[in-house]
């Protein structure tokens, strides 16, 4: 018993090694040439599959004609054998239909309807399937059974989803399952999702509000994607009201044609372990006024947000600006959310800030990594933030590594050796500027190039809205795109300058 546990040891030394330099073939030689780790190396090399192709190619009579993996004769009992030899192995299989050399509807169907025991995935617990071709359906169905953990569908062609689902309506083994997002699950009867008992993260498109209702008493649900419209009337989730629901509900992400249809579950479920809220309106965004109240409800009933994100689709109200701006009062609303870490808006409204406006935000949100205002829709209007509000606001958060908004980028005066005034953020990785105004590409280069050097400069791709209206279109790309290609040049000249300057005291101290 000693000695298989130094054996063991041993080659769980080795696999560490061999895996960290990315070189399986080490893996198959050692099978080959090490009796004792032939059978611990062969799980290692199989546990996890990104194709079928090992397992099929174990068989000598299928080969690769072309770009079609077939076979000239019936698989025959041995056949099969040496196949479960290594499948009983996978534990995580991926399928897909983007591979270069496609596998014969003959094979698949052998796959799929084998007259030999036992099956053989028979430890299989983790698929991902994203392979539309009907003759691979009978294949999937069998490979869907109550022994999975994992099952990700999403990729998957929702026409061809009703052939599936009834394989999985009695695993209570399920802890991830993700389905296409334009599959609607409101036919699906309510037990069903019941009797996932262990489910934690859920991907799937629109449901009805009786399984709304289940998902909200879950004990186990930790993550949520899914879509709701005008048909949700929730009202099998109201009779929720007062009793906690959500209760272990770390990420929602919901997507709806419009924003108010979202309020609701916020409005019944107080969510104190809600981590990550990402809120995708499809065709009607809020008025400043809807926005402003929306937010309140957020930071009231999420006291633990880290992560916050709205995206409305809709770039054109029909009286914009007007009811449509948001001020820093409206983005006030949020500080009681002190542990916010990323903040992503991009609605149907433009905002109004200035670099004192700015920097009270960044003195209140210490620990945003991430804070993006208005960069794909773009403000639409002039922005009150300068080059020096936007320094301000990299030294008053010290770990910020993306930073999208738009601003008023003149000129600034560089004639000094630190332009950006000793405020230097190297952990800035990506600076979106929407359609913000910029004079004098140089200068702006040299400014950023103190303040953030390893940023990119990008986000200035801001198009047309749908009729054209309110001009959106970046007036200033051009001169971006210079900024965004002098800045790496200046950096490195700063860098070369820092070296010399060092040598040249080196050099003064010596004499």
């Amino acid at each position: 018993m000693h000695k298989c546990l130094q054996i063991a040891e041993l080659f769980d030394v080795v696999c560490k090694r061999v895996l960290a330099t990315g070189h399986q073939g080490s893996l198959a030689a050692l099978c080959r040439t090490c009796r004792i780790f032939h059978e611990p190396a062969l799980d290692v090399l199989y546990k996890s599959l990104e194709s079928l192709r090992p397992l099929l190619f174990c068989i000598p009579t299928i080969v690769t004609i072309g770009n079609k993996i077939t076979t000239f004769k019936e698989l025959r009992l041995s056949d099969w054998q040496r196949m479960q030899y290594y499948a009983k192995r996978v534990h995580s299989l991926r399928i897909n239909d983007q591979e270069e050399v496609v596998i014969d509807k003959n094979i698949l169907h052998a796959l799929a309807t084998s007259p030999f025991a036992p099956p053989m995935f028979t430890h299989l617990k983790r698929l991902w399937w994203s392979n539309n071709s009907a003759d691979a359906l009978p294949f999937l169905c069998s490979l869907v059974n109550a022994r999975l953990e994992w099952l990700i569908l999403h990729d998957l062609d929702p026409m061809l989803l009703p052939r599936v689902v009834p394989h999985i309506i009695s695993s209570n083994s399920l802890h991830v399952a993700c389905f296409p997002a334009k599959y609607s699950m409101r036919h699906i009867h309510p037990d069903v999702f019941q009797s996932w008992c262990n489910l934690q993260n859920l991907v799937c498109g629109r449901v009805n509000d009786a399984t709304l209702y289940h998902l909200a008493t879950s004990s186990k649900l930790t993550h949520l994607t899914i879509q709701v419209d005008e048909k949700n009337d929730y009202g099998a989730l109201m009779k929720l009201a007062g009793q906690p629901v959500f209760t272990a509900l770390q990420g929602l992400d919901i997507t709806a044609t419009h924003t108010s249809h979202c309020i609701p579950i916020l409005e019944i479920a107080e969510l104190p372990s809600l981590c990550s809220l990402r809120i995708h309106s499809t065709e009607t965004g809020l008025t400043d006024v809807e926005l402003h109240q929306y937010l309140y409800l957020i930071s009231c009933h999420c006291p633990n947000l880290r992560d916050l994100r709205m995206t409305e689709l809709q770039v054109s109200p029909p009286k914009f600006p007007v009811g449509y701006i948001i001020t820093f009062d409206t983005l006030k609303t949020l500080f009681s959310l002190r542990h916010l870490e990323t903040l992503h808006l991009n609605t149907t409204c433009t905002f109004s800030l200035d670099d004192k406006e700015l920097a009270q935000l960044a003195s209140t949100w210490l620990k945003l990594r991430a804070l993006e205002l208005g960069t794909e829709n773009g403000w639409r209007q002039p922005s009150k933030i300068t080059l020096q509000g936007f320094a301000e606001l990299l030294r008053r958060c010290p770990v910020l590594s993306v930073v999208g908004l738009a601003m008023n980028a003149w000129a600034p005066d560089i004639d000094h050796r630190r332009p950006g005034g000793g405020i230097r953020r190297n952990g800035l990785e990506v600076l979106r500027v929407a359609d913000s105004k910029v004079t004098g590409p140089l200068s702006v280069a040299a400014f950023l190039s103190d303040v953030a050097p390893k940023a990119e400069i990008t986000g200035y791709e801001i198009g047309y809205d749908i009729d054209g209206t309110f001009n959106s279109q970046m007036l200033y790309r051009e001169r971006w795109e210079d900024v965004s290609m002098l800045h790496p040049l200046l950096v490195n000249l700063r860098r070369q300058e820092a070296v010399g300057f060092e040598s040249d005291e080196y050099s003064s101290d010596r004499e």
